[in-house]
């Protein structure tokens, strides 16, 4: 069995955890997808979550719907996102994809809850592991208590077992004495 050691919060450690999720909301596009990070079900299905990002998918019917949202977009602050992965497209079916970089005060309230729910699962992560840690000490200070009450029980019955002995040889000897 592997011994656990406590965990503390370390201001490095959770800053590179916060670092790390920044940098991927700054190139996450925002909305629900699949959160990997979380236990699967029964069948094996990841649950859903909706992620937070910088980037705005804009998704209209028509090319021109999606630069009218693009330009209503525009107005609000709202930037136009060209990237080599995401590319503004027009499927087939005639539906028009633009992405948006939101604006730096939008950013910046949503980087402030990304922050808070990183330090409050790092923290519950900590909290975690130190109960699991409580409970392995807890086993094993079980396990020594009770080895050491089996030891002690085992002392008292050779002791009982020693006396009832020497009992036994005493009243022997009285017997063999009374008997000559």
């Amino acid at each position: 069995m592997t011994t656990l050691t406590i965990r503390k919060a370390n201001k490095e450690d959770l800053q590179a955890h916060i670092d790390a999720e920044l940098a991927c909301y700054a190139i996450r596009v925002d909305g629900v997808d699949i959160d990997v990070s979380a236990e699967p079900d029964a069948r094996g299905n990841f649950p859903r979550k909706h992620f937070l990002g910088a980037i705005e998918r804009i998704a209209e019917r028509t090319l021109i719907g999606a630069m009218a949202a693009l330009q209503q977009r525009q107005e609000q602050g709202y930037k136009l996102f060209l990237d080599t992965v995401l590319t503004p497209s027009v499927a087939t079916n005639g539906v028009a994809t633009l992405y948006v970089t939101k604006p730096e005060a939008i950013q910046a309230e949503e980087k402030s809850k990304v922050i808070a729910e990183v330090t409050t699962k790092y923290t519950a992560d900590i909290d975690a592991h130190n109960e699991k840690v409580f409970a392995q000490e807890a086993e094993a200070l079980k396990a020594e208590e009770l080895a050491i009450a089996a030891q002690l029980r085992a002392e008292d019955e050779q002791r009982a077992q020693a006396e009832f002995e020497k009992r036994v040889r005493d009243r022997m000897r009285g017997s063999r004495a009374g008997a000559k």
